[in-house]
């Protein structure tokens, strides 16, 4: 009897173990996986000299034919051409990373206006930095001299500072905004993808560049992602607000 106990314990701690050990693994393989943000920074990028900021009205970025992309791409090395190549996808659709089945990525026209607002909500915490909200933006570049003027970045940022005494424009670009399809247990993942510029109003030149793309992974593919998240699959909406928290985070604004 007492062999058997023996024999039982024994087997339940090497359970406990291995089950340990695998835990600790999927841990550090989510741990290791690659971010989700990327970004860079002029050289001559200043953030105690901007205490005045607007937030321009974002857009959605799309393809020659008509299809915002699902696909990451860095942002651009130099900053004062801040194009950035992409793949283009199908008209129907485009392939996800990591999905067999195309999928349509069209960004639905409310998606630009409800991500920045998530900005103006998240800039405002931040302190000793004051914050022009897109609507009033909006009123400015959506008047005959903003409207000749908004068709050159470079232009835009420069009426906005004079205009409105700003020191930088935040300016946003929506690529991939795809909802979750099933539910919070069972899922195709959302995925979200955007871009913002930070440009100095004097010149128009690209200061600061925010990139952030997420598909989010399964609990066998991101252990420590969805266990943050509450271990089920979030909506785009959940996904687009974690990721503007974390880019602004790097966002080196109203600090010391």
């Amino acid at each position: 009897m007492e062999l058997n106990v023996f024999i039982a314990t024994g087997a339940r701690r090497r359970h406990m173990r291995w089950l340990s050990a695998t835990l600790l693994l999927l841990w550090s393989c989510g741990a290791c996986a690659p971010d989700t943000i990327t970004i860079k920074s002029h050289p001559h990028f200043a953030p105690r000299a901007i205490s005045k900021v607007a937030i321009a009205p974002f857009r959605i970025f799309k393809s020659e034919r008509g299809i915002s992309l699902a696909f990451r791409t860095p942002p651009p090395a130099d900053l004062a051409h801040p194009q950035i190549p992409q793949s283009l996808g199908s008209v129907s659709g485009s392939s996800v990373p990591g999905r067999s089945r195309p999928v349509q990525v069209s960004v639905p026209d409310s998606v630009p206006d409800m991500i920045s607002h998530m900005v103006y909500s998240q800039l405002r915490l931040k302190p000793r930095i004051q914050v022009i909200p897109p609507e009033t933006v909006g009123q400015i570049l959506g008047s005959q001299e903003g409207s000749a003027r908004a068709r050159d970045r470079q232009e835009t940022a420069r009426l906005l500072g004079q205009r409105l005494t700003v020191d930088a424009v935040l300016e946003g670009v929506i690529r991939v905004y795809r909802e979750r399809e099933g539910t919070k247990f069972a899922a195709l993942p959302a995925a979200v993808g955007f871009e913002f510029r930070l440009l100095d109003a004097r010149d128009g030149r690209v200061l600061w560049v925010g990139d952030y793309f997420e598909e989010q992974k399964p609990l066998t593919h991101d252990f420590k992602g969805f266990l943050e998240r509450g271990g089920t699959f979030v909506t785009a909406e959940e996904l687009a607000r974690a990721g503007v928290v974390r880019v602004l985070q790097s966002l080196p604004l109203g600090t010391d």
